[in-house]
């Protein structure tokens, strides 16, 4: 199996021209790019992936509902959707998808190793029950809805970073801020 090419991204996340294999482009700490996909229903829920113990990043805490590294070539909504569909088992179209982020972030890889990457935040309505998903089992163990509340309290408090994968807080609060915006929006037009 060949090994996945990423885009090597300069410091305000332009590709560069040159593509790397992803062992290479971690090793060297090379910036590229991911997607982040909050998926939300009416009830201000988010559905959340609890990380596998295998990942090297972030492994068995919960995180945003669905995530993935841009491979070379590929755009940031087709990804996204591809991934969506890979990790939870949802076919969705890229106009059901909406930007709501472009953030630079640095998170740590192993204990000697930094992951600069830049990171499109998208959010996503769907009702659903996520007992009815088809997870990528390799990639996450466990699905589940949670109130955007109860995540942002949970998210202050002291070593939230052994329960939540400790991303930049604008992954967080700009789609949980838009979430919101579109719900009270939607609430006041019933």
């Amino acid at each position: 199996m060949t090994e996945e090419m990423y885009d090597v991204l300069n410091e305000k996340g332009n590709k560069i021209g040159q593509a790397l294999p992803k062992s290479e482009v971690h090793e060297k700490e090379l910036r590229h790019a991911s997607v982040f996909i909050w998926i939300y229903n009416s009830k201000g829920e988010v559905l959340l992936q609890f990380r596998s113990l295998d990942k090297k990043s972030f492994p068995g805490v919960w995180d945003v509902s669905v995530a993935g590294h841009i491979s070379a070539g590929d755009t940031p909504i087709d990804t996204a959707v591809r991934e969506i569909e890979e990790e939870v088992g949802i076919k969705v179209s890229a106009d059901e998808l909406v930007q709501v982020e472009f953030v630079s972030d640095v998170v740590p890889w192993l204990p000697d190793k930094k992951h600069p990457e830049f990171c499109w935040v998208y959010i996503l309505h769907k009702e659903l029950d996520p007992n009815a998903l088809t997870i990528q089992e390799k990639e996450l163990t466990a699905i589940k809805l949670q109130s955007i509340d109860s995540i942002q309290a949970a998210r202050s408090q002291p070593n939230s970073q052994k329960v939540f994968a400790a991303r930049n807080p604008r992954v967080y609060n700009a789609a949980f801020n838009e979430i919101k915006k579109r719900l009270n929006n939607n609430e006041k037009h019933l």
